[in-house]
Protein backbone atom coordinates (compact mmCIF):
# COMPACT_ATOMS: atom_id res chain seq x y z
CA UNK A 1 0.00 0.00 0.00
CA UNK A 2 2.75 2.12 0.75
CA UNK A 3 4.69 1.61 -2.49
CA UNK A 4 1.80 2.05 -4.11
CA UNK A 5 0.87 5.69 -2.45
CA UNK A 6 4.66 6.89 -3.22
CA UNK A 7 4.29 5.69 -7.08
CA UNK A 8 0.45 7.37 -7.46
CA UNK A 9 2.40 10.43 -5.40
CA UNK A 10 5.21 10.56 -8.00
CA UNK A 11 2.97 10.29 -10.83
CA UNK A 12 0.81 12.96 -9.41
CA UNK A 13 4.07 15.15 -9.07
CA UNK A 14 5.01 14.37 -12.97
CA UNK A 15 1.52 15.39 -13.71
CA UNK A 16 1.42 18.51 -12.12
CA UNK A 17 4.74 19.47 -12.93
CA UNK A 18 4.63 18.84 -16.23
CA UNK A 19 1.08 20.70 -16.85
CA UNK A 20 2.20 23.73 -15.40
CA UNK A 21 5.86 23.68 -15.76
CA UNK A 22 7.30 26.32 -18.13
CA UNK A 23 10.54 26.64 -19.81
CA UNK A 24 13.83 27.50 -17.33
CA UNK A 25 13.21 31.16 -16.39
CA UNK A 26 15.02 33.61 -14.51
CA UNK A 27 13.93 33.66 -11.15
CA UNK A 28 12.40 37.37 -11.11
CA UNK A 29 10.11 35.80 -13.73
CA UNK A 30 9.22 33.27 -12.08
CA UNK A 31 8.38 35.20 -9.15
CA UNK A 32 6.18 36.91 -11.31
CA UNK A 33 4.14 33.61 -12.54
CA UNK A 34 0.80 33.68 -10.86
CA UNK A 35 0.13 30.97 -8.29
CA UNK A 36 -1.54 27.36 -10.00
CA UNK A 37 -3.36 24.91 -8.20
CA UNK A 38 -4.24 21.36 -9.35
CA UNK A 39 -6.74 19.16 -7.51
CA UNK A 40 -6.57 15.17 -8.71
CA UNK A 41 -7.84 12.39 -7.62
CA UNK A 42 -5.28 10.02 -6.43
CA UNK A 43 -5.57 7.18 -9.75
CA UNK A 44 -6.02 10.21 -12.58
CA UNK A 45 -9.63 9.17 -13.19
CA UNK A 46 -12.86 11.43 -12.96
CA UNK A 47 -14.43 10.01 -9.84
CA UNK A 48 -13.46 8.75 -6.39
CA UNK A 49 -13.91 5.15 -5.40
CA UNK A 50 -16.06 4.69 -2.56
CA UNK A 51 -13.95 3.40 0.50
CA UNK A 52 -12.65 4.10 4.21
CA UNK A 53 -10.21 7.28 3.19
CA UNK A 54 -11.82 9.66 0.83
CA UNK A 55 -8.33 11.35 -0.54
CA UNK A 56 -7.68 13.93 -3.20
CA UNK A 57 -4.27 15.18 -4.62
CA UNK A 58 -3.50 18.88 -4.11
CA UNK A 59 -0.49 20.71 -6.09
CA UNK A 60 0.55 23.91 -6.65
CA UNK A 61 2.73 25.67 -9.06
CA UNK A 62 4.76 27.70 -6.11
CA UNK A 63 5.79 27.33 -2.28
CA UNK A 64 2.33 27.74 -0.81
CA UNK A 65 0.08 28.16 2.41
CA UNK A 66 -2.73 25.74 1.80
CA UNK A 67 -6.52 25.03 3.76
CA UNK A 68 -8.34 22.38 2.25
CA UNK A 69 -12.17 22.19 2.95
CA UNK A 70 -14.43 19.15 2.25
CA UNK A 71 -17.64 18.23 2.21
CA UNK A 72 -18.90 14.72 1.78
CA UNK A 73 -22.84 15.40 0.62
CA UNK A 74 -24.92 12.14 0.94
CA UNK A 75 -28.97 12.37 0.50
CA UNK A 76 -29.79 12.68 4.32
CA UNK A 77 -26.33 13.64 5.73
CA UNK A 78 -23.85 16.26 5.33
CA UNK A 79 -19.92 15.51 7.03
CA UNK A 80 -17.25 18.23 6.90
CA UNK A 81 -13.45 18.06 7.47
CA UNK A 82 -10.68 20.57 6.73
CA UNK A 83 -6.95 20.46 6.57
CA UNK A 84 -4.19 23.01 6.82
CA UNK A 85 -0.68 22.74 5.75
CA UNK A 86 2.13 24.02 3.01
CA UNK A 87 2.95 22.59 -0.02
CA UNK A 88 6.58 22.77 -1.84
CA UNK A 89 6.91 23.99 -5.60
CA UNK A 90 6.03 21.75 -7.74
CA UNK A 91 5.04 19.02 -5.30
CA UNK A 92 1.71 17.38 -3.87
CA UNK A 93 -0.05 16.65 -1.19
CA UNK A 94 -2.98 14.64 -0.05
CA UNK A 95 -5.61 15.75 1.97
CA UNK A 96 -8.13 13.39 3.17
CA UNK A 97 -11.45 12.73 5.26
CA UNK A 98 -11.75 9.44 6.86
CA UNK A 99 -15.26 7.90 7.73
CA UNK A 100 -16.45 5.40 10.39
CA UNK A 101 -18.21 2.47 9.21
CA UNK A 102 -21.99 3.50 9.38
CA UNK A 103 -20.58 6.32 6.86
CA UNK A 104 -19.11 3.67 4.56
CA UNK A 105 -22.00 2.13 4.65
CA UNK A 106 -24.28 4.66 3.99
CA UNK A 107 -22.07 6.19 1.23
CA UNK A 108 -21.81 2.27 -0.58
CA UNK A 109 -26.07 2.72 -0.46
CA UNK A 110 -26.09 5.85 -1.21
CA UNK A 111 -23.20 6.63 -4.00
CA UNK A 112 -24.83 7.58 -6.97
CA UNK A 113 -26.19 10.34 -5.50
CA UNK A 114 -22.92 11.60 -3.07
CA UNK A 115 -20.83 13.88 -4.17
CA UNK A 116 -17.24 14.97 -2.66
CA UNK A 117 -17.02 18.83 -2.71
CA UNK A 118 -13.62 20.30 -1.99
CA UNK A 119 -12.71 24.31 -1.79
CA UNK A 120 -8.79 24.87 -1.88
CA UNK A 121 -7.32 27.82 -0.37
CA UNK A 122 -4.12 28.35 -1.53
CA UNK A 123 -1.92 31.28 -0.37
CA UNK A 124 1.59 32.18 -1.79
CA UNK A 125 4.11 32.59 0.68
CA UNK A 126 6.47 34.81 -1.40
CA UNK A 127 3.54 37.57 -1.83
CA UNK A 128 0.39 36.68 0.36
CA UNK A 129 -1.79 36.25 -2.53
CA UNK A 130 -4.71 33.79 -2.25
CA UNK A 131 -6.08 31.59 -5.09
CA UNK A 132 -9.17 29.77 -4.29
CA UNK A 133 -10.22 26.58 -6.32
CA UNK A 134 -13.01 24.25 -6.09
CA UNK A 135 -13.72 21.04 -7.35
CA UNK A 136 -17.01 18.03 -6.94
CA UNK A 137 -16.21 14.78 -7.81
CA UNK A 138 -18.74 12.03 -7.80
CA UNK A 139 -18.15 8.14 -6.41
CA UNK A 140 -17.70 4.78 -8.43
CA UNK A 141 -17.68 0.99 -6.89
Amino acid sequence: MNKARTVLAGIAIVAVGAGLAAPAVSPAVAADRPLNVRILTPDGKQRLKVKRKLAVLVGCTKNCAVVVDMKLVMPAEVLKARVKGGIKAYSAKSPAMILNTPAIRYLKLTYPRSRFSLKVTATDISNGKKVVKRKVFRFRR
